[in-house]
């Protein structure tokens, strides 16, 4: 995982994983894209980790395989300032990943969205929901539809025949049985809760079950603390980044989410061949070394100086 605040990024409206989602892409950039696709949001995902992560690849061809889902439209590193309460300005990089191909102009807006600012077409906010319709009178004659708290209640007469309630009762009873359900527990859960270790008598079903509401409420759960996303934070600015160095849209050009050097450097390592899928550890005749000794030696003697004595070998 990256550090607090940065790593791997979701972006909104992407379509539910299939079997297809990649097989646009070569089957390097494939097998690496869909790796990255099931990670969670703040892991690291720069080529150097993936290498150690992955076996088959080596840096850089996780580094040319990054380039690739970059020009695809899969991935764009973005460095956002925020302000976060308590802690002023502060300026941290993260890295989005789309499952579904965005062309360049889809992530220009992304990035305008990020920042705050209006822009016609830009994506919907990734916790967008839509405003809920106005409840409909029912029709005269028709019994309004009952609530989950209710039914619970309902049910409680045909598993335990000494908790039957009235329709008054149940209603009576719905507000606490919903803050049951609020507090995380199901209906199961509520039901066995409630008709479990009865008494030898219920004098008053709607009275007893009343008690056991209040006394036996479950706790308020505690929210999940994610060390991955940023509290109380407001994004002050947003810049799209290159996706292998520190230059940002404000100090070089970018083409399709790498800058000119960069690009230049992956392009030239790609046709030397240092791109390839094998790692150096596990070639069959691995690069030639360098012999340090011999080395050592002659340049001993191309300066005039009388060679190391070897080591002894025994007496």
């Amino acid at each position: 995982m990256a550090k607090a605040g940065y790593g791997k990024r979701l972006v909104p409206d992407e379509a539910p994983r299939g079997a297809a989602d990649f097989a646009h892409l070569p089957t390097r950039e494939a097998a690496i894209a869909a790796y990255i696709d099931r990670l969670p949001e703040g892991a690291a995902i720069g080529y150097k980790v993936l290498a150690e992560e992955l076996p088959d690849y080596g840096q850089q061809a996780c580094r040319s395989a990054l380039d690739r889902l970059t020009r695809a439209g899969h991935l764009r590193r973005i460095r956002v300032q925020i302000a976060v309460e308590g802690s002023g300005l502060r300026w941290v990089t993260r890295t989005f990943f789309a499952r579904t191909s965005r062309d360049a102009a889809w992530w220009a807006r992304y990035i305008r969205y990020i920042r705050g600012v209006d822009a016609p077409g830009q994506p919907p906010a990734p916790d967008a929901v839509p405003s809920a319709e106005p409840a409909s009178e029912p029709e005269p004659g028709v019994p309004a539809a009952r609530s989950e708290s209710y039914d619970v209640l309902a049910g409680l007469g045909s598993r335990e025949p000494r908790l039957q309630l009235s329709e008054g009762e149940c209603v009576a009873l719905e507000p606490l049985v919903q803050e049951w359900l609020a507090r995380g527990l199901g209906r199961e859960q509520i039901s066995q809760a409630l008709v479990s270790g009865l008494p030898a008598s219920v004098h008053s079903a709607g009275a007893f079950l009343r008690t056991r509401l209040e006394n036996k409420m479950p706790p308020v759960p505690q929210p999940k603390k994610n060390k991955f996303r940023e509290v109380e934070e407001t994004i002050v600015a947003a810049l799209e980044m290159c996706a292998f160095c520190d230059e940002d849209e404000s100090t070089t050009t970018l083409v399709d989410g790498v800058c000119v050097d960069c690009r230049a450097d992956i392009d030239r390592d790609e046709a030397n061949g240092a791109t390839g899928d094998i790692p150096d550890t596990f070639l069959a005749r691995p690069r030639q070394r360098t012999d340090v000794a011999a080395r050592v030696a002659g340049l001993r003697a191309a300066a005039g100086r009388p060679a190391v004595p070897g080591p002894r070998t025994g007496r």
